[in-house]
C-alpha cells in the first residue's frame, strides 16, 4: 500500500464518519424545543467537507 491510497481511505472514512455525526445532531435538534446548540452540527458538517475535497485531492485519475 502506498501513501496516497492510505491517506485516501483515511479521508474517505473521516468524512463519511463526520457526515453521519452531523446527520445524527440534526435529527437530536428535529426533537429538541427551543434554542439548541448547533456548534457539533456546524464542526462535523464542516470538516465533512473539507475532508471530500482532501478524499478529491487524493483520489488517482
Amino acid at each position: 500500500m502506498n501513501l496516497s491510497l492510505i491517506a485516501l481511505l483515511i479521508s474517505y472514512s473521516m468524512a463519511l464518519y463526520l457526515f453521519s455525526t452531523a446527520y445524527y445532531e440534526a435529527i437530536k435538534f428535529s426533537r429538541e424545543k427551543g434554542k439548541v446548540n448547533g456548534t457539533t452540527f456546524l464542526f462535523s458538517f464542516t470538516f465533512a467537507l473539507i475532508f471530500t475535497r482532501i478524499t478529491y485531492l487524493f483520489y488517482p485519475y
